[in-house]
């Protein structure tokens, strides 16, 4: 537990500091985030032989932010279908033994989804009143886990998907709900007095996004715990003491940017 809190406050600051300023500080926090867990992801799917090369996942997840940086339009689909190719012509002169097909589509699918989710952090932050909505969004997946790991530990009982993930319970799910909802509409309130220019955000509107993501991001936290059970292994790596890899700590993460901003074309 010292451990977890030591590289929590110290890591806390730096992500915070990188928000606030935005920009390419924000952008090189999502971009070493996500490469760092495509190298975790590589070294996982390999533990079961397959064949995936890092150099895929990386040019493929990099593709993704960069269209989140500059609106790449044609550029992406191209750039995406030709990689496709690239990465089918790679495993037919690999010759691989090990599954193939399997090798083919895990460098797709790695690439895709770490790419999906750093970019639209990305497109969040850099969206209308990008830095109070990532400032809602994030605390409000941040805070709710803190309290469903605490409030677990102490009254769970009843576990949610013990076969994928046997430390989390509906209690704690349902303390994370609470809290979410609570975050979202607290700082949808707080944003606005704090910054005039904050013209998007209120308390309703924070509590149906910090409320969402809660109930939803955690998915995210499940689907790398289905990849670990898979390949036999407790963390993605050992990166944060006490945390895990760095594709343990952005799991939730990588279904924030998304979800938010889908909620966001509703709301706004």
């Amino acid at each position: 537990m010292k451990t977890r809190i030591i590289s929590a406050a110290i890591l806390l600051p730096v992500a915070i500091i990188a928000i606030v300023l935005g920009d390419w500080p924000f952008t090189l926090l999502i971009a070493v985030a996500v490469l760092l867990a495509g190298m975790e992801y590589t070294q996982l799917v390999r533990r079961k032989g397959y064949e995936v090369s890092l150099v895929w996942v990386w040019l493929i997840t990099l593709l993704w932010l960069a269209d989140a940086r500059w609106e790449l339009g044609e550029g992406l689909t191209l750039g995406l279908a030709l990689l496709t190719l690239l990465v089918s012509g790679y495993q037919v002169l690999r010759r691989s033994k090990v599954d193939p097909t399997a090798s083919w589509a895990l460098s797709l699918a790695g690439g895709f989804y770490l790419g999906i989710g750093g970019a639209y952090l990305l497109k969040l932050r850099l969206g209308v009143d990008g830095l109070w909505w990532v400032l809602t969004a994030i605390p409000a997946v941040w805070i709710g886990d803190s309290m469903a790991y605490f409030v677990g530990r102490r009254y769970g009982r009843h576990k949610m998907i013990p076969a994928v993930s046997p430390g989390k319970s509906w209690e704690g799910y349902a303390a994370e709900v609470v809290v979410g909802i609570l975050t979202g509409a607290l700082l949808g309130m707080l944003w606005p007095r704090i910054a005039e220019t904050a013209l998007t955000l209120n308390w309703w509107r924070g509590m149906v996004v910090g409320g969402v993501l809660a109930a939803v991001a955690p998915l995210g936290d499940f689907f790398v715990s289905v990849i670990k059970r898979e390949v036999g292994v407790k963390d993605s790596g050992n990166l944060i003491p006490g945390h895990g890899g760095a594709f343990d700590r952005i799991d939730s993460l990588l279904w924030t940017g998304v979800l938010a901003c889908a909620l966001l074309e509703l709301l706004l």
